[in-house]
């Protein structure tokens, strides 16, 4: 794993939490058409959710593992939304809003479905992390 994301340690030491199988996350990852910010790949290819952090309210996703997904819950919102590819959904929906992230510039975005998703397809929405490391760093509490 990336030095840049050992503050994780701590919070995800549990061995339910390591990834056992990397290659599904870049098949992903291919799948979605997507290239997203190294610390992105280092920590999907290091550890497997779902995760919860009371902080923020919502459940990070993991990328593959369980029905409800990043890769499932993306394919759907492309499909009803028609987000563009570089788009993926990283959480589920919580009061009818998900977090999203903006693979080619690295920003996070929260997205309510009432008008948000609009403004997030016309590059009105302002993002709510300028990056998925201080995504990270506040979802985990670090």
């Amino acid at each position: 794993m990336n030095n840049v994301l050992d503050f994780l340690k701590p919070k995800l030491s549990e061995d339910i939490y390591l990834r056992e199988d990397i290659l599904h996350v870049s098949n992903t990852l291919k799948d979605l058409e997507v290239s997203p910010s190294q610390e992105f790949i280092d920590f999907y290819t290091s550890y497997s959710g779902p995760f919860f952090e009371e902080s923020l309210g919502f459940e990070l996703l993991d990328i593959i593992d369980d029905s409800e997904n990043i890769r499932n819950l993306t394919l759907a919102c492309r499909e009803q939304y028609e987000f563009e590819n570089k788009f993926i959904v990283l959480t589920n929906m919580t009061a009818n809003e998900v977090l999203i992230l903006d693979t080619e510039s690295d920003k996070v975005y929260r997205v309510d479905f009432e008008g948000g998703e609009n403004k997030l397809k016309m590059n009105e929405l302002k993002e709510t992390w300028s990056s998925f490391l201080d995504f990270l760093k506040e979802y985990f509490g670090c």
